[in-house]
Protein backbone atom coordinates (compact mmCIF):
# COMPACT_ATOMS: atom_id res chain seq x y z
CA UNK A 1 0.00 0.00 0.00
CA UNK A 2 1.32 3.43 -0.97
CA UNK A 3 0.70 6.52 1.13
CA UNK A 4 2.05 10.05 0.85
CA UNK A 5 2.74 11.86 4.13
CA UNK A 6 3.91 15.12 2.55
CA UNK A 7 0.58 16.96 2.86
CA UNK A 8 0.33 16.13 6.59
CA UNK A 9 3.92 17.20 7.27
CA UNK A 10 3.56 20.47 5.40
CA UNK A 11 0.14 21.30 6.86
CA UNK A 12 1.41 21.00 10.42
CA UNK A 13 4.86 22.44 9.88
CA UNK A 14 6.67 19.20 10.58
CA UNK A 15 10.08 18.67 8.93
CA UNK A 16 9.78 16.99 5.55
CA UNK A 17 13.43 15.95 5.28
CA UNK A 18 14.07 14.57 8.76
CA UNK A 19 14.99 10.94 9.32
CA UNK A 20 12.69 8.20 8.14
CA UNK A 21 9.01 7.40 8.02
CA UNK A 22 7.67 5.67 10.05
CA UNK A 23 9.19 8.06 12.57
CA UNK A 24 10.88 6.34 15.49
CA UNK A 25 9.11 7.67 18.60
CA UNK A 26 11.10 6.97 21.76
CA UNK A 27 8.49 5.77 24.27
CA UNK A 28 9.03 7.85 27.40
CA UNK A 29 12.43 8.48 25.86
CA UNK A 30 14.76 5.50 25.58
CA UNK A 31 12.91 3.95 28.53
CA UNK A 32 14.29 0.48 27.83
CA UNK A 33 17.78 1.85 28.52
CA UNK A 34 17.26 4.55 31.18
CA UNK A 35 14.68 5.69 33.71
CA UNK A 36 11.57 6.74 31.81
CA UNK A 37 10.52 10.34 31.12
CA UNK A 38 13.82 11.85 32.30
CA UNK A 39 15.95 14.33 30.38
CA UNK A 40 18.67 11.68 30.16
CA UNK A 41 16.25 9.16 28.63
CA UNK A 42 15.06 11.70 26.07
CA UNK A 43 18.57 12.75 25.09
CA UNK A 44 19.64 9.11 24.72
CA UNK A 45 16.60 8.35 22.54
CA UNK A 46 17.74 11.02 20.07
CA UNK A 47 21.28 9.69 20.13
CA UNK A 48 19.88 6.23 19.29
CA UNK A 49 17.98 7.53 16.26
CA UNK A 50 14.54 8.63 17.48
CA UNK A 51 12.95 11.50 15.57
CA UNK A 52 10.36 12.09 18.30
CA UNK A 53 9.84 11.43 22.00
CA UNK A 54 6.59 10.16 23.49
CA UNK A 55 6.09 11.80 26.88
CA UNK A 56 3.37 12.00 29.53
CA UNK A 57 2.03 15.07 31.32
CA UNK A 58 1.01 15.67 34.92
CA UNK A 59 0.31 18.93 36.76
CA UNK A 60 1.59 20.18 40.09
CA UNK A 61 -0.68 21.76 42.69
CA UNK A 62 0.31 25.21 41.43
CA UNK A 63 -0.46 24.40 37.80
CA UNK A 64 2.98 23.64 36.35
CA UNK A 65 2.98 20.95 33.63
CA UNK A 66 5.60 18.29 34.33
CA UNK A 67 6.59 15.11 32.51
CA UNK A 68 5.77 11.85 34.30
CA UNK A 69 3.51 8.93 33.46
CA UNK A 70 2.03 8.56 36.95
CA UNK A 71 0.74 11.16 39.37
CA UNK A 72 2.00 8.89 42.18
CA UNK A 73 5.81 8.72 42.38
CA UNK A 74 5.98 5.24 43.94
CA UNK A 75 6.39 3.07 40.81
CA UNK A 76 9.21 5.01 39.20
CA UNK A 77 10.97 6.64 42.16
CA UNK A 78 9.87 4.66 45.23
CA UNK A 79 8.46 7.82 46.83
CA UNK A 80 4.97 7.86 48.36
CA UNK A 81 3.96 11.31 47.12
CA UNK A 82 1.55 12.62 44.49
CA UNK A 83 2.62 15.25 41.98
CA UNK A 84 -0.81 16.88 42.07
CA UNK A 85 -0.48 17.47 45.82
CA UNK A 86 2.87 19.31 45.60
CA UNK A 87 4.02 22.61 44.20
CA UNK A 88 6.62 22.55 41.44
CA UNK A 89 9.23 23.77 43.92
CA UNK A 90 8.39 20.96 46.36
CA UNK A 91 8.60 18.38 43.58
CA UNK A 92 11.95 19.71 42.38
CA UNK A 93 13.27 19.53 45.94
CA UNK A 94 12.65 15.81 46.44
CA UNK A 95 15.87 13.80 46.69
CA UNK A 96 16.30 11.13 44.01
CA UNK A 97 13.26 12.29 42.02
CA UNK A 98 13.84 13.43 38.44
CA UNK A 99 10.58 14.84 37.07
CA UNK A 100 11.35 17.50 34.45
CA UNK A 101 9.00 20.31 33.58
CA UNK A 102 7.38 20.24 30.17
CA UNK A 103 9.21 23.48 29.46
CA UNK A 104 12.58 21.78 30.10
CA UNK A 105 11.74 18.81 27.88
CA UNK A 106 10.52 21.10 25.10
CA UNK A 107 13.74 23.11 25.34
CA UNK A 108 15.77 19.91 24.98
CA UNK A 109 13.63 19.01 21.97
CA UNK A 110 14.50 22.35 20.35
CA UNK A 111 18.19 21.87 21.17
CA UNK A 112 18.32 18.38 19.65
CA UNK A 113 15.81 18.94 16.83
CA UNK A 114 13.54 16.20 18.18
CA UNK A 115 9.75 16.20 17.94
CA UNK A 116 7.40 15.94 20.92
CA UNK A 117 4.62 13.35 20.91
CA UNK A 118 2.73 14.43 24.02
CA UNK A 119 0.32 12.09 25.80
CA UNK A 120 -1.92 14.15 28.04
CA UNK A 121 -2.60 12.52 31.40
CA UNK A 122 -3.68 15.26 33.82
CA UNK A 123 -6.80 17.12 32.65
CA UNK A 124 -5.96 20.67 31.65
CA UNK A 125 -2.32 19.96 30.90
CA UNK A 126 -2.94 20.11 27.15
CA UNK A 127 -3.76 23.81 27.17
CA UNK A 128 -0.53 24.54 29.02
CA UNK A 129 1.53 22.48 26.59
CA UNK A 130 -0.14 24.09 23.58
CA UNK A 131 0.51 27.61 24.90
CA UNK A 132 4.17 26.85 25.49
CA UNK A 133 4.64 25.29 22.06
CA UNK A 134 2.98 28.31 20.46
CA UNK A 135 5.13 30.77 22.38
CA UNK A 136 8.29 28.97 21.28
CA UNK A 137 7.05 28.38 17.73
CA UNK A 138 7.87 24.68 18.21
CA UNK A 139 5.84 23.10 15.41
CA UNK A 140 7.24 19.55 15.43
CA UNK A 141 4.81 18.31 18.06
CA UNK A 142 1.57 16.40 18.54
CA UNK A 143 -0.88 16.37 21.45
CA UNK A 144 -2.88 13.25 22.23
CA UNK A 145 -4.76 11.30 24.90
CA UNK A 146 -6.92 8.30 25.66
CA UNK A 147 -9.35 10.89 27.06
CA UNK A 148 -11.31 12.22 24.09
CA UNK A 149 -12.59 15.13 26.20
CA UNK A 150 -9.05 16.50 26.45
CA UNK A 151 -8.65 16.36 22.67
CA UNK A 152 -12.02 18.04 22.09
CA UNK A 153 -11.03 20.77 24.55
CA UNK A 154 -7.95 21.59 22.49
CA UNK A 155 -9.87 21.47 19.21
CA UNK A 156 -12.58 23.77 20.58
CA UNK A 157 -9.91 26.20 21.76
CA UNK A 158 -8.53 26.43 18.22
CA UNK A 159 -5.41 24.29 18.64
CA UNK A 160 -3.72 24.00 15.25
CA UNK A 161 -1.31 21.22 16.24
CA UNK A 162 -2.09 17.66 15.13
CA UNK A 163 -4.25 15.89 17.70
CA UNK A 164 -4.07 12.17 18.40
CA UNK A 165 -6.55 9.83 20.03
CA UNK A 166 -5.10 6.75 21.74
CA UNK A 167 -7.10 3.60 21.08
CA UNK A 168 -7.20 0.42 23.17
CA UNK A 169 -7.43 -2.97 21.49
CA UNK A 170 -11.15 -3.41 22.26
CA UNK A 171 -12.15 0.03 20.90
CA UNK A 172 -13.20 1.15 17.44
CA UNK A 173 -10.53 3.61 16.22
CA UNK A 174 -12.83 5.31 13.69
CA UNK A 175 -15.55 5.98 16.27
CA UNK A 176 -13.00 7.45 18.67
CA UNK A 177 -11.40 9.44 15.87
CA UNK A 178 -14.75 11.03 15.09
CA UNK A 179 -15.54 11.62 18.76
CA UNK A 180 -12.21 13.34 19.39
CA UNK A 181 -11.99 15.13 16.02
CA UNK A 182 -8.51 13.62 15.83
CA UNK A 183 -5.89 13.92 13.10
CA UNK A 184 -4.08 10.74 14.19
CA UNK A 185 -5.28 7.32 15.31
CA UNK A 186 -2.76 5.95 17.80
CA UNK A 187 -3.40 2.21 18.06
CA UNK A 188 -2.26 0.84 21.43
CA UNK A 189 -2.61 -2.78 20.41
CA UNK A 190 0.60 -4.38 21.72
CA UNK A 191 -1.51 -6.89 23.67
CA UNK A 192 -3.59 -7.86 20.65
CA UNK A 193 -2.42 -11.46 20.38
CA UNK A 194 0.77 -13.02 19.05
CA UNK A 195 0.64 -10.95 15.85
CA UNK A 196 -0.92 -7.59 16.72
CA UNK A 197 0.44 -6.15 13.48
CA UNK A 198 -2.20 -8.17 11.61
CA UNK A 199 -4.90 -6.07 13.28
CA UNK A 200 -3.67 -3.08 11.28
CA UNK A 201 -5.57 -4.34 8.25
CA UNK A 202 -5.70 -2.68 4.81
CA UNK A 203 -9.38 -1.82 5.27
CA UNK A 204 -8.63 -0.01 8.54
CA UNK A 205 -5.80 1.98 6.95
CA UNK A 206 -7.80 2.77 3.80
CA UNK A 207 -10.66 4.18 5.86
CA UNK A 208 -8.33 6.22 8.10
CA UNK A 209 -6.58 7.73 5.09
CA UNK A 210 -9.87 8.42 3.31
CA UNK A 211 -11.02 10.32 6.41
CA UNK A 212 -7.83 12.37 6.43
CA UNK A 213 -6.16 10.65 9.38
CA UNK A 214 -2.69 9.24 9.90
CA UNK A 215 -1.81 6.21 12.05
CA UNK A 216 0.72 5.79 14.85
CA UNK A 217 1.40 2.37 16.39
CA UNK A 218 2.01 1.12 19.90
CA UNK A 219 5.36 0.74 21.62
CA UNK A 220 7.00 -2.45 20.37
CA UNK A 221 10.18 -4.23 21.48
CA UNK A 222 9.75 -7.62 19.74
CA UNK A 223 12.07 -7.61 16.76
CA UNK A 224 10.03 -9.79 14.38
CA UNK A 225 6.85 -7.78 15.03
CA UNK A 226 8.70 -4.48 14.75
CA UNK A 227 10.13 -5.55 11.39
CA UNK A 228 6.59 -6.14 10.09
CA UNK A 229 5.31 -2.85 11.53
CA UNK A 230 8.08 -0.94 9.77
CA UNK A 231 6.63 -2.06 6.42
CA UNK A 232 3.20 -0.53 7.12
CA UNK A 233 2.28 2.95 5.79
CA UNK A 234 2.11 4.52 9.24
CA UNK A 235 3.38 7.88 10.45
CA UNK A 236 5.25 6.59 13.49
CA UNK A 237 5.98 3.68 15.81
CA UNK A 238 6.68 4.00 19.52
CA UNK A 239 9.40 1.89 21.11
CA UNK A 240 11.29 1.67 24.39
CA UNK A 241 14.35 0.71 22.32
CA UNK A 242 14.96 3.24 19.53
CA UNK A 243 18.21 1.49 18.62
CA UNK A 244 16.27 -1.70 17.85
CA UNK A 245 13.93 0.12 15.49
CA UNK A 246 16.68 1.96 13.69
CA UNK A 247 18.79 -1.21 13.43
CA UNK A 248 15.71 -3.01 12.10
CA UNK A 249 15.11 -0.34 9.51
CA UNK A 250 18.65 -0.02 8.20
CA UNK A 251 20.04 3.32 7.11
CA UNK A 252 17.87 4.10 4.10
CA UNK A 253 16.00 7.40 4.12
CA UNK A 254 12.32 7.04 3.27
CA UNK A 255 10.20 10.17 3.20
CA UNK A 256 6.89 11.16 1.64
CA UNK A 257 5.51 8.10 -0.10
CA UNK A 258 5.73 4.90 1.91
CA UNK A 259 4.30 1.44 1.65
Amino acid sequence: MKHDFTAFLERHGWPVGKGQIPFCIGHRGASGRMRENTLAAFRLATELGAEMWELDTQMTKDGVVVVCHDDHLERVFGVDRHISEMTAAELAGLDGVEVPTFEAVAALGRETGTGLYVELKAPGSGLGCWRHLQEQDQRFACLGSFDTAQIRELRAAGCDYPLSVLVRVDQDPHVLGDEAHADILHLCWERGGDRPQDLVAPALMDRAFAEGREIVLWHEERRSILDDMMKLPVLGICTDLPDMMRTASGGERNLGRQG
